[in-house]
């Protein structure tokens, strides 16, 4: 199994954070395609992240976070409900990440990076429990690497907090809390790389 991308966070930190944390063992990872496949056999017009896992070849983020989530072993016993919630949270992962892009990009707009966070991380503060993990587990599952990603990515999150001059400790403390205990737990100490801080573009 090879995950295609660049070796910042990007849309291919949460795919990392499943495949360490859920204990794919035979999860790699590449800048350039196996020899002989196209990114247009994988879905891609031009795009990564890609993943290629035998004879599956498919690209957008958010597919092969779903992917992944349903194959590794530390997730195997999950109920429908409790992947819909994994699942339910990858996407919001999604939409927080699009609506910080384009202000950052768009000339490190802090106004409008501002306006982002204040838009969206209330309703994810809204919605995670004051203890333990997402899904009512002992151990957490996709949805909690999700926060994970919002909160210590630096591309594009922790970015657009420098950019917009967020303070997220201060203005969304439970969203910074849940993140943490989630990466107290031994495993996700592990997972969390070297990509989760590396810069880009001149960021």
């Amino acid at each position: 199994m090879r995950l295609v991308y660049f070796p910042i966070a990007g849309r291919g930190e949460l795919i990392r954070l499943i495949a360490k944390v859920g204990g794919i063992e035979d999860f790699s990872e590449s800048t350039e395609l196996p020899d002989g496949i196209t990114k247009a056999e994988c879905g891609s017009a031009g795009s990564v992240p890609i993943l290629i896992d035998g004879d599956l070849k498919m690209n957008e983020s958010s597919a092969i976070e779903f992917y992944l989530a349903s194959v590794a072993p530390m997730f195997s016993s999950l109920t429908p409900k409790q992947r819909a919630k994994d699942a339910h949270f990858c996407l919001l992962k999604e939409t927080c990440l699009s609506a910080v892009v384009k202000p950052l990009f768009g000339g490190k707009d802090k106004e409008g990076i501002q306006a982002a966070v204040d838009k969206y991380f209330p309703v994810l503060e809204e919605i995670l429990p004051e203890s333990g993990f997402v899904n009512g587990l002992e151990y957490p599952t996709v949805a909690d690497l999700a926060i994970v990603n919002i909160c210590e990515a630096y591309m594009p999150f922790k970015a657009s907090y420098k950019y917009g001059e967020v303070d997220l400790a201060a203005k969304y403390p439970k969203l910074v809390g849940h993140a943490g205990r989630t990466m107290a737990v031994e495993d996700v100490a592990k997972a969390v790389s070297e990509s989760m801080s590396a810069a880009a573009f001149g960021l």
